[in-house]
């Protein structure tokens, strides 16, 4: 997989903050061993997987900071149609546009002492594109920052699955390729929800 993504995206993106992940889970492990359980998590946010794509996101929540969730996540998904028509520049032309992949990084913090709770958080996402139409085809990457507010509902009581919706703002900048004559939004509103499972 990181081969893969060795070819899709900056050198910066693999050599600093996937490192950084993968060191935080290993340092949460090895600092933690008196405290409680380190929590990990799988999840799918629902939203690729209905627009023709697939969402895989892996989590850690160490038992020494309980509070906190770090989480990294690989996508890719086909924008909405209505998405693109919210653009003005873009609408009725025959735009379509797809990411793949998209790679985040997530930083929560739980508010409150509940299962069910709040949590607050940000990201930083790499967004490779593709926007075509007729015989106009572009490619260009995009970095993504985000604001999170999300929630964790644990509907039975042996814990494990839970639903996650959050609600994300989004800023984007363009960092590479070409976008031809597809017009770019710097700001997003990005509402889903999670299918996920801890343990």
């Amino acid at each position: 997989l990181i081969c893969l993504m060795s070819h899709t995206m900056p050198a910066v993106f693999l050599n600093r903050l996937l490192p950084t992940f993968l060191v935080f889970i290993i340092f949460s492990n090895a600092i933690s061993q008196t405290s409680e359980k380190t929590k990990y998590s799988l999840a799918s946010d629902i939203s690729p997987l209905a627009y023709n794509g697939y969402s895989l996101k892996l989590g850690v929540i160490p038992k020494a900071c309980p509070q906190t969730e770090l989480a990294l996540e690989i996508f890719s998904i086909d924008i909405p149609e209505l998405i693109i028509k919210a653009n003005e520049a873009n609408a009725n032309k025959g735009w379509s546009e797809i990411v793949e992949p998209g790679i985040a990084l997530y930083f929560d913090r739980k508010i409150g002492a509940n299962q069910n709770a709040l949590w607050v958080g940000g990201g930083i996402v790499y967004l490779n594109h593709f926007a075509h139409k007729q015989n106009e085809q572009n490619e260009f990457q995009q970095l993504e920052y985000l604001l999170r507010v999300n929630y964790k509902w644990y509907p039975f009581e042996n814990k494990g699955f839970y639903l996650n919706p959050y609600f994300a703002f989004a800023y984007r900048h363009k960092v590479s390729g070409d976008n031809g004559s597809y017009d770019l939004n710097p700001f997003l509103v990005i509402p889903s929800v999670y299918l996920s499972w801890e343990i």
